[in-house]
């Protein structure tokens, strides 16, 4: 293999054995041929590793790696990181695909405007079995364009350097939190030790947050390289019972503290402790409205107040203001009004299509 390696791709492994073949695969045949691929299998209970052993062991573009223990996909990537060779990484999930020609074009443009990250768009296919596994050979009017930036580039872009103009846009829904659209300069990476936070859900959110108030040189391409099919557990993103709510309460309040952690190196925020407590509410805000809202409409108010791993979650956050601040919560969504109408299917073309409506955002498109 060409010791020059222009791009390493990080795939966490978990049940994968379904799509894993298909999405190394697409990898391998790439057209920007100086790539690696570290597969981080996290412990997966299914054929996973066996089966990537015997199709890629001997290959030398493949990297197999394994984790002492099941850690989460941030933790896997992380250990991806550690290992990485490639002037750039970026992540794949393991049931995703990228389109043949997008690591030449991205890595081409990432050296031609020197950028430390550089942010595309994708595409979404609904979770089908009929449309198979390989998502690579996928006719165009299976796929939805999903562009989540508001203000989409038509042309390679430098955004501001200002933090104070990043961070508006962001908070506008200018520069969506994916790290599947991306590349990274490593180096960069490694730099600011911008690495995943222990979290179950949104680790991704603090990750790219991070990317995003210290780049120097953060690019906007145009373009729809990356294929990403809506995993089963985003779909059961209503589910109601105590255990997922707890779950999220969880991750919502570990995800505050870590973005203020994120945010206390940063001279600007010193300064601007305003933005501190927007970008919080920001994230806290989105697993509000994609989950705790729908969850916590499905139980009752005696459930939740009754559930021990619920409080206890509140008391490790809040201490003796514990059960004050839990009233609070539940008084706040009881005030809630449930919706007209259902949110909808995210495995649909309407859901998505009423996201675009909702938001503002002027770019899914049907292709």
């Amino acid at each position: 293999m060409n010791e020059q390696i222009k791009v390493s791709v990080i795939i966490p492994m978990y049940n994968a054995k379904d799509y894993i073949t298909h999405c190394v695969d697409a990898l391998l045949e790439q057209t920007l041929e100086d790539i690696e691929i570290i597969i981080i299998n996290d412990c997966s209970p299914d054929d996973s590793l066996a089966l990537c052993e015997e199709r890629y062991g001997d290959n030398e573009r493949v990297v197999l790696l394994s984790q002492p223990k099941n850690m989460g996909p941030g933790a896997a990537r992380n250990a991806g990181i550690e290992r990485a060779r490639g002037e750039y990484i970026s992540f794949v999930d393991s049931d995703d695909a990228i389109l043949k020609d997008a690591y030449r074009q991205m890595y081409d443009e990432a050296k031609r405007t020197d950028a430390d990250v550089l942010h595309i768009g994708g595409a979404l296919i609904p979770f089908d079995k009929e449309l198979g596994n390989d998502l690579s050979v996928l006719p165009d009017d299976k796929l939805i364009k999903i562009l989540l930036d508001g203000d989409a580039a038509t042309e390679t872009r430098m955004i501001s350097a200002d933090i104070k103009e990043r961070l508006d846009a962001w908070l506008n829904h200018a520069y969506h939190w994916n790290i599947w659209s991306k590349l990274f300069r490593r180096t960069f990476l490694l730099e600011y030790g911008i690495r995943f936070v222990d979290l179950s859900l949104a680790e991704d959110q603090n990750f790219a947050f991070h990317c995003l108030i210290c780049a120097d040189n953060y690019v906007q391409m145009p373009g729809f390289f990356y294929i990403y099919r809506i995993a089963v557990e985003s779909l059961s993103r209503g589910k109601m019972n105590l255990a997922f709510l707890a779950r999220l309460l969880r991750t919502a309040f570990s995800l505050s503290d870590c973005m203020e952690k994120t945010m206390a190196d940063q001279p600007f925020f010193a300064g601007h402790p305003d933005y501190m407590e927007k970008v919080k509410a920001f994230c806290i805000g989105f697993l509000e409205h994609e989950y705790i809202e729908d969850c916590y409409r499905g139980l009752s108010r005696t459930e939740i107040e009754a559930d021990e791993t619920i409080q206890t979650i509140f008391r490790d956050h809040f201490g003796a203001n514990a059960a004050y601040i839990a009233k609070l919560y539940c008084d706040a969504h009881d005030a809630i009004p449930a919706p007209e109408e259902e949110s909808g299917d995210m495995n649909t073309y309407e859901f998505w299509e009423k996201i675009v409506e909702e938001r503002g955002i002027h770019s899914v498109i049907q292709v």
